[in-house]
């Protein structure tokens, strides 16, 4: 009888934590002297996953992309390019030309993406490819 409840309490303490494993959230940001766009709160099997991959070109392309948009012309966003690197639990891209002032900036990643939440799974609203991270930051 005992080892049959300590089996149950150890199974409901695995699946507590695992169910209650406090998601962090993504904070995407510019640096303090704004040259720079952080993204801070990545979980540590992302981190992992980055450091060992993140000089393939391909795959960084992939993972992050920074818009500047024209609020003038709707259509006319441009790409901007620019150089990734983890520092610490940060990563840090470092554009090729110099953010202007004045210009919002839209950053998209698949950095800490899920396909859905509890209540898109509870709607049966997942898609086949995992929902992007997106902020606009204004220079």
């Amino acid at each position: 009888m005992f080892s049959k409840i300590t089996l149950i309490i150890a199974c409901c303490l695995i699946f507590s934590s695992c169910f209650f494993k406090g998601d962090k959230s993504l904070d995407i940001r510019f640096s303090s002297d704004s040259t720079k766009i952080e993204l801070n709160g990545i979980e540590e099997a992302n981190l992992f996953q980055l450091r060992k991959h993140l000089t393939d070109t391909v795959f960084a392309e992939t993972l992050l992309s920074v818009e500047a948009v024209d609020q003038e012309n709707q259509g006319a966003d441009s790409l901007i390019k620019g150089n990734l690197e983890v520092v610490g639990n940060t990563l840090v891209f470092t554009p090729h030309q110099p953010f202007i002032k004045g210009t919002t900036y839209v950053v998209q990643t698949v950095l800490n993406s899920s396909f859905g939440k509890t209540k898109d799974i509870l709607k049966s609203d997942l898609g086949h490819n995992p929902k992007l991270q997106e902020k606009s930051l204004e220079r």
